[in-house]
């Protein structure tokens, strides 16, 4: 299983650009980074330098870091084909960073418009980004979000089969299998099956939900990648990073 950290974490545990992001995570025992460009201020799709794109590529090689992931701002049904433009950017982008998945969630839901309406409109920009981006080898994935049209991980794995492009998948967040019956977790993995193409991890787990989820994604070679804690300076970050790959790779070593 390969462990990723996201820049915004890596910026609160002292990473001021994304050549000193993967410095930290390489330091740290990561095999990559996912790259936050929610909020535009620590990288920009929008204003990306392709001529910057082979330097950061060979840097990460350099520190045996991959650039697993992009996140992106949420898909806005209500913007057509300026959308499909953007997430067709976002494609290209990864591309150039040798980066295979772009992430994203859907708006706030607006109630000018009705659901469904709202439904086929993301439905039909993702769909057709996915095209686009499928002749780069760039795959796509939504992530069920709070207030958003997308806002339960049932509805993402609907939007999965409706969608119904090769090259698009789900992020799971973990907090959504925060169960405490581990055949009921194990047995919620495998009918995701080949939706699945991240796992999002947010350090609010606990840790028996931790060892039924990474044991069975670790059996399965999904990614997984950690997001956020709740800590207030970059050597407390740094501390609780290094705690969590001890933990997951001890539930490797375990399975």
């Amino acid at each position: 299983m390969k462990t990723s950290c996201s820049t915004k974490l890596l910026e609160s545990a002292g990473a001021k650009n994304i050549f000193l992001a993967i410095d930290i995570a390489a330091e740290l025992g990561f095999d990559g980074i996912n790259i936050d460009c929610i909020d535009g201020t620590y990288f920009s799709i929008e204003n990306f330098s392709f001529l910057k794109s082979a330097e950061i590529v060979r840097y990460a090689i350099t520190k045996e870091i991959e650039i697993q992931c992009l996140s992106i701002p949420p898909v806005d049904f209500d913007k057509g084909k300026e959308e499909i433009k953007r997430l067709n950017k976002a494609a290209t982008v990864a591309h150039a960073l040798s980066c295979p998945l772009v992430t994203f969630s859907t708006s706030v839901f607006d109630e000018k418009n009705t659901i469904l309406k709202q439904y086929e409109k993301t439905s039909e920009i993702i769909k057709k980004s996915s095209q686009f981006a499928e002749d780069f080898g760039i795959c796509f994935a939504v992530e069920a979000a709070e207030n958003s049209l997308i806002d339960t991980f049932e509805k993402s794995l609907q939007l999965f089969v409706d969608v119904d492009a090769y090259n698009f998948g789900v992020v799971l967040n973990s907090l959504s299998l925060n169960r405490n019956d581990e055949k009921q977790v194990r047995s919620d993995i495998d009918l995701i099956g080949e939706s699945l193409l991240l796992v999002k991890i947010t350090g609010e787990e606990d840790k028996k939900t931790m060892n039924d989820i990474v044991g069975k994604l670790n059996q399965n070679g999904y990614a997984l990648y950690i997001s956020d804690f709740r800590v207030s300076s970059s050597k407390e970050t740094r501390i609780e990073l290094l705690n969590f790959l001890k933990f997951i790779k001890n539930i490797n070593l375990n399975k």
